[in-house]
């Protein structure tokens, strides 16, 4: 199957049988599917599929299951902001240390690995929640397309 047969297998299915109300954005080589923004979380998970021709004529869909672009840069800011503090309250702490002073910078340490916890669990409540719509979303594409594809790419990987 080509790229354009995989897009309009999985249009086809968004036009016929869509009770989720799920939504593409798509272009020659990449589709996104995800749900309505009226209806969904922020654990809400879109689906992204790529599209490479191979030598032999095959095409491969790489897939990724996750939650949409803001709430990734969301994490990725909380994670760096707060290891950029961590690191700037370890140094302080030792410059604080070395002049012979009150260490007061360390104090800064603990808050930081508390909201590293926190956005941590943040992060694995969220996938747990939004476990059953990835399900959807991969059950939705296995339909279009008419396979189990996951396992499909298992039994080809070996």
């Amino acid at each position: 199957m080509d790229a354009a047969m995989i897009t309009d297998r999985i249009g086809q299915r968004l036009q016929a049988e869509n009770p989720r109300k799920i939504w593409a954005k798509n272009t020659r080589d990449h589709v996104t599917l995800a749900f309505q923004p009226n209806g969904a979380e922020a654990w809400t998970p879109e689906m992204d599929l790529s599209f490479e021709v191979l030598e032999n004529g095959n095409t491969m869909v790489r897939c990724l299951i996750g939650p949409s672009p803001g709430i990734w840069m969301l994490f990725a800011g909380g994670y760096l902001a707060l290891i950029l503090l961590g690191l700037t309250a370890i140094t302080l702490g030792v410059a604080q240390l070395m002049l012979k002073h009150a260490a007061w910078g360390f104090y800064l340490v603990p808050v930081v690995v508390l909201g590293i916890g926190v956005l941590f669990y943040l992060e694995r409540t969220g996938r747990r929640r939004a476990r059953s719509d990835m399900h959807f979303l991969k059950d939705f594409v296995d339909k279009a397309l008419g396979c189990d594809c996951l396992k499909l790419a298992a039994e080809q990987a070996h």
